[in-house]
């Protein structure tokens, strides 16, 4: 088993496009790891407000970021995101996420039709 100088080492022998990607799932490992850590430490009669308010906060943090995509939210981290339903549902299930919360996010300058 690699030491975690030796996982370091390696790390820096990557390319720049590598290094990105090796930063976004180690960010994402982080953030499911925080997540599952106050999932469990949550134990009030109020755990469902509470977790709908940080993942309200999230929606607000992330609407640009992922304006006119489709994310899937496993609390409130993020398990998967794309151009339709289907293909962030996928993500989060390649996850592990059987039923996460999904929601198509719109910038915060887009003008919404809402008919005649």
């Amino acid at each position: 088993m690699a030491t975690l100088e030796q996982i370091i080492n390696e790390a820096r022998s990557l390319s720049p496009a590598e290094k990105q990607k090796l930063r976004q799932i180690l960010d994402l490992e982080l953030e499911q790891a925080k997540a599952h850590d106050r999932a469990e430490t949550t134990h009030s009669e109020n755990g469902g407000d509470d977790m709908r308010e940080r993942r309200l906060e999230w929606l607000k943090a992330h609407r640009e970021e992922y304006a006119d995509q489709y994310v899937a939210l496993d609390g409130d981290v993020l398990v998967g995101h794309g151009p339709t339903i289907r293909e962030a549902h996928e993500q989060a299930r390649h996850k592990g996420v059987e039923n996460p919360f999904l929601v198509r996010l719109t910038s915060e300058n887009e003008v919404l039709f809402a008919g005649w």
